[in-house]
């Protein structure tokens, strides 16, 4: 990916911990070091998930994920008990997820890439749709899915049941991730601008600005709004009440995000092919 030109200074220094580098045995290449920000504190979950993006998590605990592999070598898993198993397999980049019920909404991030709707007991796959690029996936208060279109003329659409595609924005830099809250705010993560948007009501704001590669934003169940930055080195937020906090830093692409009990969230490294387990340092 493209970065964004480079951010105001105040901005960086308000917002960018400080980073350190670890070198490669090799001496040739340099790779950044994890700083968990202040107050957190983190694990690996799971290793050697290869080029894992997002995640759901379901209530009994049963984690999902899409492996954004090309060429029909994308999949999406079902983890339990440390265990990866295909549900789905021959996608192309699958990218955006979303879990509601007895189901799994995929999106291919592909020129002519399709929205899948996929039973999670029997694989069974029914494709919905076919976009440009879709990526962002979730589903608005009438039941209808919300999806952004990763380009550089990129659009916000609603799929409608019937499957008619009716566009909400046009004219966005590279949408990516996108989050429904309950109040029916839909948050964007506009990549090619460095913003989060806040889209209500027929009105578009900033919401938080000066990001590299904002990628996926997620609502944790306390209202906080939860971004990645796919960058490297790339960082997780949490932005509530008007403030943005650096939870981690020194990532390699972090990409999707998903919330378990007692507060633990969970991040899809794909640089690093891992789920980390994020979680607050108990006093």
């Amino acid at each position: 990916m493209t970065r964004p030109a480079a951010r105001s200074a105040w901005r960086a220094a308000a917002l960018l911990p400080v980073l350190w580098f670890a070198t490669h045995a090799s001496g040739t290449e340099t790779v950044p070091a994890l700083e968990p920000g202040k107050g957190w504190r983190y694990s690996v979950f799971l290793a050697n998930v290869t080029a894992v993006d997002n995640l759901a998590l379901a209530l009994d605990g049963t984690m999902y994920a899409t492996l954004e592999l090309a060429r029909g070598e994308g999949r999406v898993v079902r983890i339990q008990n440390n265990r990866v198993e295909p549900i789905a397999t021959g996608l192309n980049r699958p990218d955006g997820l979303l879990l509601r019920g007895k189901y799994l909404y995929v999106a291919e991030e592909v020129a002519e890439g399709r929205v899948l709707k996929i039973e999670l007991a029997s694989g069974k796959q029914q494709v919905l749709a076919t976009l440009h690029n879709p990526e962002g996936i979730d589903i608005l208060r009438n039941g209808n899915l919300v999806i952004t279109e990763d380009s550089v003329n990129g659009r916000l659409v609603q799929l409608h049941k019937n499957g008619t595609v009716e566009t909400i924005i046009a004219g966005l830099n590279r949408p990516e991730g996108i989050a429904v809250a309950k109040d029916g705010t839909i948050y964007i993560a506009e990549t090619g601008t460095g913003r989060v948007l806040a889209y209500k009501n027929g009105v578009l704001n900033t919401l938080v600005d000066d990001l590299d590669e904002p990628d996926q934003v997620e609502i944790a169940p306390d209202g906080a709004l939860w971004i990645a930055e796919d960058a490297k080195p790339g960082r997780v937020l949490r932005f509530k009440d008007g403030t943005l906090e650096t939870v981690m830093s020194g990532l390699l692409a972090p990409q999707g995000m998903a919330f378990g009990a007692k507060g633990m969230v969970y991040v899809a490294e794909q640089g690093r092919h891992r789920i980390l387990l994020l979680q607050r340092v108990e006093n």
